[in-house]
């Protein structure tokens, strides 16, 4: 097994320069501490080279209003001193330069309006997962024995082999604590955990409405790609409290890998506890994924008669927003890698839902780290009353817990 801990090399705006990102969300929306959780001085989250190394790709949050400073700014190689010509993409909550490098660069000044900075762009780590089923997530507090449960069903289920986690600032413990648990895990063989010491942002409203300023996990997933990611053999994209299944007793690495497009999604069910039957957890004994059996039922209700209404609510019964698994080598240079989908794909992104693939989202294992807001009005530890109308026993589900080898 290899391992290492990654450290990104960020770049941000001097408090006192001046400018800064401003939010594009109206005033009166901007509530629950929303300038204190809004990342409005990084500039770039870090800097790497490509594979191969003839360009550097600078990546952060959105641009926004200091889009025209960078435009206008003066990318210089160094030692060579060759001024370089660059590219912006500007994408969902999230933006990137292109920089085309000439041979033996090992920095970049950027010059201009925004101010002078020089930064040292990474080497490509793309080998470390080559050839690779990978999988890929950000974290922050879960508690190590779910993130150990989880590498090992992914592992044993749908022959996981690499795990790529970005830790979001956890208090709980270090990222070396964190790297050392996952070392406990057999069958894994290559394992790299990033520090990731950025604002996540703040959440939106509803399902739809001003999910605009959480930049924090779209440039994790941008930066796995490019980085990391480009010689994976495939990647999947769930988090800590969300394992899939398969109806057919398929690997979701296997079906992306088959896929003509290169990519499968899948929707979600929420998995909830019952106060007279599902087992408390106990400061020596941690709730786990085993203590659930059952589901909440999807409900057939669907918006203006026709689209399948997706809801957030463990309580409401829709289906969840998909995730996905992807192979990077057949994602197109324009896409981009979002929370749920991955953007800018359309020809092959509607033919890749699989409703073979489902995945659970369990509902009690979190810790509740997300404040509430209009979205998150409810305690995720708070447990239903068993109905058998509106639970359905998940029998795929324990079928494949009996084949995962728990303490390994």
């Amino acid at each position: 097994m290899a391992a290492q801990l990654f450290a990104p090399r960020p770049i941000t705006l001097p408090i006192d320069c001046g400018t800064a990102r401003e939010p594009t969300r109206p005033i009166e929306r901007r509530v629950d501490n929303f300038t204190e959780k809004f990342d409005a001085t990084t500039l770039f989250f870090d800097a790497f080279f490509t594979d191969p190394p003839d360009q550097a790709v600078l990546l952060g949050p959105p641009f926004a209003n200091l889009l025209p400073l960078i435009k206008t700014a003066i990318v210089t190689a160094l030692p060579s001193g060759k001024r370089c010509e660059f590219r912006i993409r500007n994408m969902d909550r999230h933006s990137q330069m292109w920089v085309r490098v000439p041979l033996g660069t090992v920095r970049l000044a950027l010059e201009g309006s925004i101010g002078r900075f020089e930064l040292t762009p990474t080497l490509n780590s793309s080998s470390l997962f080559e050839g690779m089923r990978v999988l890929l997530t950000l974290s922050k507090n879960n508690r190590l024995e779910w993130i150990q449960d989880w590498v090992r069903y992914n592992r044993d289920i749908h022959g996981a082999n690499a795990i790529l986690l970005y830790d979001n600032q956890s208090t709980a413990y270090s990222p070396e604590e964190l790297l050392e648990s996952l070392q406990r895990i057999s069958g894994i063989d290559q394992i790299c955990v990033v520090r990731w010491p950025f604002k996540y942002g703040p959440l939106g409203f509803g399902y739809l409405d001003f999910w605009d300023s959480d930049f924090c996990q779209y440039g994790s997933l941008e930066h796995a790609r490019w980085m990391f990611l480009q010689r994976a053999k495939s990647a999947l994209n769930t988090d800590i409290d969300e394992l899939v299944v398969s109806s057919k007793g398929r690997s979701v690495f296997d079906a992306a890998e088959r896929a003509w497009t290169g990519m499968t999604r899948f929707s979600g069910l929420w998995v909830c506890g019952f106060s007279e039957r599902t087992r408390r957890a106990s400061p020596d004994s941690p709730i786990r994924y085993t203590a659930f059996d059952y589901y909440l039922k999807p409900t057939s209700k669907r918006r203006f008669g026709v689209f399948p209404v997706t809801d957030v609510f463990p309580s409401a019964g829709g289906m969840l927003n998909t995730k996905w698994a992807v192979v990077p080598r057949k994602c197109p240079n324009n896409a981009q890698w979002a929370v749920h989908q991955i953007c800018s794909w359309r020809g092959r992104y509607h033919f890749s839902l699989d409703r073979s693939f489902c995945y659970r989202h369990y509902r009690e294992i979190n810790d509740n780290w997300r404040e509430r807001t209009d979205i998150w009005q409810f305690d995720r530890a708070q447990r239903e009353r068993f109905d058998p109308i509106k639970f359905c026993y998940d029998k795929e589900m324990a079928d494949n817990f009996s084949r995962v080898c728990w303490s390994s």
